[in-house]
């Protein structure tokens, strides 16, 4: 308290000693609930609250974290309003509380801790109005639950350490540490053990950036565990990808409500640093996994990969849909990998969503060149033409491609997290998939209205997702990522572009179409008989539908740390024959942006 009130006399610290109660939260505890009455007045000494406000539907509209020495309910203490928020324990901690009636004499009698008090308010109020990004917590503290070998989890620590080194120190705690380090505290009564164990822990964090604690699996639980992981942010639960889903013993003693506030992340030992084992989603289903990971000893960017995610530093990289502009992507990869940028996680809208796929599957720029080749340039695979009742294309061709193309890979099963965007036109809403089929998620993202039928699974109906998010960056923020690298291309429409539709329509008549056989006339290509154009009302519709989600690529734009707008104006959507042009011009459009802009997606400093 003498840290707290510099400027108080020591009387009145005397007199807010004796009149005290020292009092403990542990890890998961609520202080108070928002809109309670607001009676007392804390201080914390040692451990982590955070605070959460919500609004009227239930969402999270502000929260932060408190620390060390912060003054805890201070408003409702002058103004004697209800509680502004809830206060929760992250970590077992010690508070001291003031009460409100101790608290009122002394600032009464006392008019310099009034001032100090109206200060931390006025200070929280200021920031409260600087600050527009929102509050995300960033894991410092690791409970490691497994059942692998020792010398495989020292490994594994230590491939996590080397990246986590990049951006703090880091130390390892096991039982054996814990107990050399508090068994002299037995001697002492229990609320004043309780201190010194709190306190050790906070050591801990006050010491090292990173703290990992080793739990020995176990078919029961003990002071020791229990304790350990309420001092977490994150669980790490690592196991062989071939073992059985319940191969750790502690996993099924965990109290899931216990541990409702604390991340929880599946890391799976692949065998093979090519293939990934199937059947990742029997693991998944064990508990609500925040993110899961696959790596490979042998291979290091699988290890970066974790160590970034674990952060909160992930590189997201988001493509946006645009027909047969997409190919432009490529060219941005091919920059990204020129800039030895990594990719931590994918998402994808439409062309965007086939893109970011090869890239999820590990394919480079080149081997996504031909795999693209294949799919799209040689296949033709838009010619259905079908009488107009859903779409002008029967989708059937198309369909089969896609399945046949990406087989039976589920998404979960990916060694880069990928999410494709489709609309959900049965609840109008935005629809992320990331678990499941992979061709399925990517038929629904590339069903363009009008153009291709639209994808039923599960009485739900899907259709493109550029009608709502063409760029999906708004996406990898939600999912967690540090940074996001967003392309759109798309590009801007101009009155030039639309020339060739002036030719299907009467010009003494504005407004009105010529005659039909005219019209049929001009989908005839005379160099190509047996390849017809495709007609203009399918570029009319991709074009009113991509241009829908415009808001929403501007919001893209402000969150991203490097949005690349590639002008693809030149371009029809559907000149899949332009494919090398559209892949030169991507590169050429970003490998300048992305040189200037490389140093702070690798360097940890700057992230």
């Amino acid at each position: 308290m003498a840290d707290l009130f510099k400027n108080l006399p020591h009387t009145v610290l005397r007199e807010m000693k004796e009149n005290t109660v020292r009092e403990f939260l542990v890890g998961g505890e609520v202080l108070f609930e928002e809109n309670s009455d607001g009676n007392d007045l804390y201080i914390l000494t040692a451990g982590k609250l955070r605070y959460e406000k919500r609004g009227v539907d239930g969402s999270v509209r502000d929260a932060g974290e408190f620390k060390r020495l912060d003054i805890i309910g201070e408003l409702s203490l002058i103004t004697g309003e209800k509680r502004s928020a809830t206060v929760k324990a992250i970590r077992d901690s010690e508070l001291i509380r003031v009460p409100r009636d101790v608290a009122l004499s002394i600032l009464l009698k006392y008019p310099e801790s009034l001032l100090q008090i109206t200060k931390i308010i006025a200070e929280r109020l200021a920031h409260a109005k600087t600050e527009n990004k929102t509050f995300v917590p960033v894991s410092r503290t690791f409970s490691i639950l497994s059942s692998l070998p020792k010398d495989t989890l020292d490994e594994i620590i230590h491939k996590t350490g080397l990246v986590f080194l990049r951006y703090g120190s880091f130390c390892v705690v096991d039982e054996k540490f814990y107990l050399e380090r508090t068994n002299e505290l037995l001697s002492l009564d229990e609320k004043e053990r309780e201190t010194w164990i709190i306190r050790f822990f906070s050591q801990l964090e006050s010491e090292f950036d990173y703290v990992f604690y080793r739990l020995e699996d176990k078919k029961e639980t003990s002071p020791w565990i229990e304790r350990a992981l309420r001092q977490s942010d994150t669980i790490l639960f690592i196991k062989d990808a071939k073992d059985d889903p319940n191969c750790i013993h502690l996993e099924s003693l965990l109290k899931l409500k216990q541990l409702r506030e604390i991340k929880q992340v599946l890391v799976l030992l692949q065998p093979d640093p090519v293939v990934v084992v199937p059947g990742t989603i029997r693991h998944l289903q064990k508990r609500k996994f925040n993110h899961h990971f696959h790596v490979h000893l042998d291979r290091v960017d699988s290890w970066e990969r974790l160590g970034r995610g674990l952060l909160g530093k992930s590189i997201g990289l988001s493509l946006g849909g645009g027909g047969a502009k997409g190919f432009a992507h490529l060219g941005v990869l091919q920059a990204l990998e020129e800039n030895k940028t990594p990719i931590d996680m994918v998402s994808g809208t439409s062309a965007g969503a086939i893109f970011a796929a090869l890239i999820a599957m590990g394919e480079s720029s080149n081997g996504s060149k031909e795999k693209a080749k294949e799919f799209w340039i040689s296949k033709d695979l838009l010619n259905e033409y079908t009488v107009p009742v859903l779409s002008l294309t029967t989708g059937k061709k198309y369909t089969e491609a896609i399945r046949h193309f990406f087989g039976s890979i589920q998404i979960e099963d990916l060694w880069i997290p990928y999410f494709a965007i489709s609309t959900d036109l049965s609840h109008s809403e935005i629809h992320v998939h990331d678990r499941g089929d992979l061709w399925k998620a990517i038929r629904a993202s590339t069903s363009i209205p009008g153009v291709v039928p639209p994808f039923v699974d599960e009485g739900v109906v899907y259709v493109d997702g550029g009608v709502l998010d063409n760029v999906p960056g708004i996406t990898l923020q939600e999912r967690g990522a540090g940074k996001i690298i967003s392309v759109d291309v798309f590009g801007d429409i101009y009155p030039d572009q639309d020339k060739e539709l002036c030719a299907y329509f009467d010009k003494d008549n504005p407004g009105v179409m010529t005659n039909p056989l005219v019209q049929i006339t001009k989908l005839i290509n005379f160099n190509e008989i047996l390849r017809p154009k495709f007609p203009p009302i399918g570029d009319i519709i991709i074009r009113s539908i991509l241009a829908s989600s415009r808001d929403r690529i501007r919001q893209t734009e402000k969150i991203s740390d490097l949005f690349l707008q590639i002008p693809t104006n030149n371009f029809g959507l559907l000149d899949w024959f332009a494919y090398e042009r559209l892949i030169e011009l991507g590169y050429i459009s970003s490998i300048d942006k992305i040189k200037r802009s490389k140093e702070k997606f690798i360097n940890p400093s700057l992230q």
